[in-house]
């Protein structure tokens, strides 16, 4: 018989009632735990005595080969974790295993302190596509980076921070990173890296990390397309990519007269140190200067 989680209009996370995976059969069973499928919340908890019931949600047999040393029985903390169906092919396998992951990682930022929901919703919201962009990394996929991992959650991390870099243009992850125990300069790092791979042949990084993070800087869309060019057209110092785009962007900006550019401003949009950013902020203020007055010069 079909256990019943919820009622009409009881959703969990406030979704209608036919995107709400309780009231759709989207459950997940987990000895001794009911999962929703959709928001990851666990909707019932069984005793032992129901264990030894009907339900509809059977576990299958287990697995041991889902091509990332993923535990079929249990998780290292013993949070429980998907039993793997008889029927999975290995691709399929891989595919559970990181819905499960991505499940626990919603689960641990729901449980969190602080303001999480900004990365709780965009991965309750965009689940399967953040799966799905995984699985492109895998051995499954046409990158093959993937092979064996030893932690695949701090991979799917950078995986996520990824997607959710490419879509929403959110540059900073700190709170991200406290709770789920990783570092943000990794992972930013990671995720950029990433992205290019995703890209392909035709990715400029400089450009777009500009238009990525212009918005963070509160600078106007109108900015993005002059300073790409400007740095297409320019020689720049040595260093890392991130730090000289962050770098360039606010040498632009103030030499475009663009009021409150500080170094403070900069480290707390980007993440970066303002002891990094400081000096290659000048290095490309000095550099500007002489682009934009051979532009001038140069101009009829």
């Amino acid at each position: 018989m079909s256990k019943i989680f919820l009622q009409p209009g009881e959703c969990l996370v406030e979704k209608p009632d036919s995107e709400c995976g309780a009231l759709n059969g989207k459950v997940l069973y987990s000895p001794p735990y009911y999962e929703c499928k959709v928001c990851s919340h666990q909707l019932y908890t069984e005793s032992d005595i129901e264990g030894d019931t009907d339900s509809d949600f059977q576990p299958g047999a287990k697995d041991d080969t889902d091509g990332e040393n993923e535990d079929d029985g249990e998780s290292d903390t013993g949070a429980p974790v998907d039993a793997l169906l008889p029927s999975d092919t290995p691709e399929e396998a891989m595919r559970r295993g990181t819905q499960k992951k991505l499940r626990q990682i919603i689960q641990e930022l729901n449980d969190g302190e602080g303001e999480t929901d900004v990365y709780t919703s965009f991965f309750i919201n965009n689940f399967d596509q953040i799966v799905d962009f995984y699985m492109l990394f895998t051995k499954y996929g046409p990158f093959q980076i993937f092979e064996n991992l030893s932690d695949k959650k701090k991979k799917l991390l950078e995986v996520a921070a990824a997607y959710m870099m490419m879509e929403t243009k959110i540059v900073r992850f700190k709170l991200l990173a406290e709770v789920t125990g990783v570092k943000e300069p990794n992972l930013v790092q990671a995720s950029i890296e990433f992205i290019g791979i995703f890209k392909g042949d035709d990715y400029k990084q400089g450009a777009y990390l500009i238009e990525v993070y212009t918005p963070s800087l509160r600078l106007p869309e109108s900015f993005v397309k002059p300073m790409q060019e400007t740095w297409a057209n320019i020689i720049h110092p040595r260093g890392n990519m991130r730090q000289r785009v962050v770098a360039f962007i606010g040498a632009f900006a103030r030499e475009s007269e663009v009021q409150g550019m500080t170094d403070t401003k900069l480290a707390a949009a980007s993440g970066l140190t303002r002891s990094s950013l400081a000096p290659k902020t000048k290095q490309y203020q000095q550099i500007l200067k002489k682009y934009f007055q051979q532009e001038v010069l140069s101009s009829p």
